[in-house]
């Protein structure tokens, strides 16, 4: 709430800029000792809200009723952030094609990256997700889209191929079904047996 709210006086961003917000790890976002591994994900996720408020893409997204959807997302951590310690999240956009937008995130401490996290996302809407060009079209005009890194293509490549891996639901072996059963029932009447003994 406190982020919708400073989000009225903050300057606006443009689709390409940077995003920086301040925080402060609190008693509750850690275990024992560190910001715990959920915590960057949720933390992540006003990042994102933080760019698509001062875009000028809030009042499309409550008219059209567009809520955020991410797809894929992972972190990879370097150094941890302890119990009361300042840092800042970077969000930025860095690529999106006909499905979604790649943003990279990065958490800082003192001119230091301590983890870095990329997540595909869009919004969806009554009928399904967004195409990003429809998303653009809402805010403040077209922009011209950023050459492809390198990482984005490697990304996409891990995602396609744990959707793949999602995708291939297979039926039980019935051998093996029957196995189980029987062996269930084997160890049921063994139990019921000593239960008489």
């Amino acid at each position: 709430m406190w982020l919708i709210l400073s989000s009225l006086w903050r300057r606006p961003l443009g689709v390409l800029d940077d995003s920086i917000l301040s925080f402060l790890v609190l008693p509750n976002d850690i275990d024992v000792t560190k910001l715990t591994d959920d915590r960057y994900a949720a933390i992540m996720d006003l990042g994102r809200l933080d760019l698509a408020l001062r875009t000028g893409l809030a009042g499309a997204m409550i008219r059209r009723k567009w809520a955020p959807l991410a797809s894929f997302a992972t972190i990879r951590f370097r150094y941890p952030l302890r119990a009361f310690q300042r840092y800042a999240l970077r969000t930025r956009i860095i690529y999106w094609d006909d499905g979604a937008f790649c943003f990279r995130q990065t958490f800082e401490r003192n001119g230091r990256t301590l983890a870095t996290g990329y997540v595909n996302a869009t919004l969806l809407g009554p009928t399904g997700p967004v195409s990003p060009d429809e998303i653009l079209a809402a805010g403040r005009g077209p922009v011209a889209r950023p050459d492809k890194p390198e990482i984005v293509s490697r990304l996409q490549e891990l995602d396609a191929l744990i959707h793949a891996g999602q995708r291939q639901v297979r039926a039980p072996d019935r051998r093996t079904a029957d196995n189980a059963a029987s062996h269930r029932g084997s160890v049921a009447g063994t139990g019921h047996d000593r239960s008489r003994g």
